[in-house]
């Protein structure tokens, strides 16, 4: 599992405007994508492929660590 945490974040207002997003994929740990992304409780998470983002979708909160 990967450290939400340690994981690089773009945001484009610290207001909650935006959402954040999350670069590398929380299911393999791959540099992500571009057009393969997920929200979830207002983070965008992108993934390298389109099955990584089928296993963040059944069960998000396996993927992110608190």
């Amino acid at each position: 599992m990967i450290n939400i945490k340690s994981i690089f974040k773009f945001w484009k207002d610290r207001d909650g405007k935006e959402p954040i997003r999350v670069s590398k994929d929380p299911v393999c740990g791959m540099k992500s994508t571009e057009g393969i992304d997920f929200v979830h409780e207002d983070v965008t998470y992108s993934f390298c492929s389109d099955h990584c983002r089928g296993q963040f979708e059944k069960d998000p909160r396996a993927y992110i660590a608190k």
